[in-house]
């Protein structure tokens, strides 16, 4: 199903999840603090959400 799923869309499936949960932060970031974005979109706690969007985006969240 792994296989399948990365030759249909070019990424692992838990690579895909990553930047699907990121893209949920970035639409709903704004004046809601970090913490409360980390828990509202599955991440264990906000230092997670920073390394996952540091890793995916290159910058830290505050920038």
């Amino acid at each position: 199903m792994r296989n399948l799923f990365t030759a249909g869309v070019g990424l692992s499936p838990k690579h895909f999840a990553r930047i699907e949960r990121l893209r949920r932060v970035l639409a709903y970031a704004g004046n809601t603090p970090w913490s409360h974005l980390a828990a509202d979109t599955g991440y264990y706690d906000q230092s997670h959400l920073t390394a996952d969007f540091r890793t995916l985006m290159g910058v830290p969240p505050a920038a």
